[in-house]
């Protein structure tokens, strides 16, 4: 496995970060702060760097049980988050102001726990690959950062734009890609 295998990789497991991070960041109606998306990307980074790395030591062994069970956590944490963000939306009109209450330490944990669950699993199946570790993880830990960061920006900027609207829809966005890992974990899709 090359460098552009590995870059490769890297995207692939951060689409589904960049559309939960798009997602959330539609729940804001204001602008939000530099610091705090820093924080986030930072803390969805080292989640899937943290998940990679684990996969990568604990190799194919473990990988049957916690591919097993994988798809079912990110989907029960990605529909209950995208559930919340769908009910906050409907709330009444006198609730203007902008909490952003979704984006609680816990709930960003969630989501970053979420999205990087696939990060494991290839962890695990590149272990006994030629794969370059610290290129393939330095470069998924990049390319999350990257996509975290866009990803709000864009979120926030929709939000912004046409408020509960978006903020429905990215929650009904974050079911569906819940929905999809679960399809996809027990072989339908």
């Amino acid at each position: 496995m090359n460098i552009f295998s590995s870059l490769l990789v890297a995207v692939g497991l951060s689409m589904d970060n960049w559309a939960v991070t798009i997602a959330s960041g539609c729940a804001c109606r204001q602008k939000i702060a530099k610091t705090y998306i820093f924080k986030v990307s930072s803390l969805f980074s080292v989640a899937h760097f943290v998940m990679f790395s684990a996969g990568w030591l604990c190799g194919a062994g473990l990988g049957k049980y916690i591919g097993a069970v994988d798809h079912w956590i990110a989907f029960f944490i990605l529909v209950f988050i995208g559930g919340r963000m769908i009910q906050s939306a409907k709330e009444s009109a006198a609730n203007e102001q902008n909490v952003c209450g979704l984006h609680s330490f816990k709930m960003l944990s969630a989501l970053a726990v979420a999205t990087s669950l696939d990060a494991l699993l290839v962890g695990m199946g590149l272990a006994f690959t030629a794969a370059p570790f610290w290129i393939t993880v330095c470069m998924l830990t990049v390319c999350v950062f990257v996509t975290s960061w866009s990803g709000f920006y864009v979120g926030s900027f929709l939000g912004r734009k046409f408020g509960k609207v978006m903020e429905a829809l990215g929650g009904i966005v974050l079911v569906f890609i819940g929905l999809k890992l679960l399809l996809e974990g027990v072989g339908i899709w």
